[in-house]
């Protein structure tokens, strides 16, 4: 995406542009990957520009995407990298703008940022969306699949840890299913034993439990092959297909 591919999507579209236009928020993480400062200029006169809005919530209670948000994470890191999103981590309002941008930066350093986030987190909120969650959710898209992040057995170790704690910490089915799902990510024997000897309740955690003993034993195997490049651009190639 060129520099005026974004401000030309901005400007159209059905919805106003204090709304977006016909961009959406992949457009904008996408530009500030590929084009760093100079993104993060073009993102803030936009949001300038059109009105970008702030609130979730509109006064009619419409819900709508914070646009503004997201370019204040988005420049931030067109600017500053994963260091920058770091900061926002600590803003209560930004953090979870923060963990959408580091989901998609893609490596070994934004699973470390999500990591120190998740391992002082309390695990008290039974809401899927509070950024806590969304940081766990965020290190299960990015290390529990073939074309995830390659990371060190350190990284693994730390996750478990994570895992664990939040595991034990909510009462929630669901949120003990994305601990379970999280877990993949940690393919390691100390994280297939505690998996197996696990009591987990109800159908929907034991088939999580499942699915995350069946996932690690196969990463495992020492016949297992982790994909290369171009393995892994067919893998993505895929998924966006089934999406």
């Amino acid at each position: 995406m060129n520099l005026n591919a974004l401000a030309r999507k901005a400007s159209k579209g059905s919805a106003p542009s204090a709304r977006g236009g016909a961009m959406n928020v992949e457009d904008m993480i996408r530009f500030a990957l590929v084009h760093g400062a100079g993104g993060a200029d073009e993102i803030e006169r936009l949001c300038a520009q059109h009105g970008w809005l702030r609130n979730a919530l509109l006064e009619d209670g419409t819900r709508v995407v914070p646009f503004a948000l997201w370019a204040q994470a988005c420049a931030a890191f067109g600017r500053g990298g994963v260091a920058a999103l770091r900061l926002l981590l600590a803003d209560p309002e930004l953090a979870s703008f923060a963990i959408g941008v580091l989901q998609e930066v893609k490596t070994a350093q934004s699973v470390q940022v999500l990591l120190g986030f998740c391992a002082s987190a309390g695990w008290q909120s039974p809401d899927v969306t509070h950024a806590e969650w969304k940081a766990l959710s965020a290190l299960n898209l990015l290390l529990s699949f073939d074309d995830g992040v390659r990371v060190e057995q350190a990284v693994m170790d730390d996750l478990l840890r994570v895992v664990i704690t939040a595991f034990d910490a909510t009462p929630e089915p669901f949120l003990k299913s994305l601990c379970l799902w999280a877990a993949r990510g940690a393919p390691t024997a100390q994280a297939l034993a505690w998996l197996q000897k696990l009591e987990v309740p109800g159908a929907d955690v034991d088939a999580a439990r499942a699915n995350a003993i069946k996932s690690v034993k196969r990463r495992l195997s020492p016949t297992y092959k982790a994909p290369d490049a171009k393995t892994k651009r067919q893998i993505q190639r895929a998924r966006a297909a089934d999406v």
